[in-house]
């Protein structure tokens, strides 16, 4: 989770969703990314390889120069979470039709 909130903070809203059965239980356990700057670098991200990760955000600005070409867009999220956010599955679906997941 590359993010700019904070880890413990997180781990709650992961918890609460897997709880709500939102999302997999995998997604309390992933990994967390620290990070700091204005720019969220794929080099932060323990045993990387660039070439093949992707950095899902919606703020084109946390993105690094040399690695749009990595960058997925995704709408930004507005709360109060509502049963017509779909933004993650429909990344998902993006993601899966371009052979960008196992």
């Amino acid at each position: 989770m590359f993010t700019t909130v904070r880890e413990e903070k997180f781990r709650q809203i992961a918890r609460l969703l897997v709880s709500e059965s939102v999302v997999p239980d995998w997604f309390e356990r992933m990994e967390y990314v620290e990070w700091d700057g204005h720019k969220k670098d794929l080099s932060f991200i323990n045993d990387c390889n660039i070439e093949s990760t992707f950095l899902v955000d919606d703020v084109e600005a946390y993105v690094m120069d040399d690695q749009k070409d990595r960058w997925l867009e995704i709408e930004q999220f507005a709360s109060p979470y509502s049963d017509s956010d779909t933004e993650l599955v429909s990344m998902l679906r993006r993601l899966q039709e371009s052979n960008c997941t196992q």
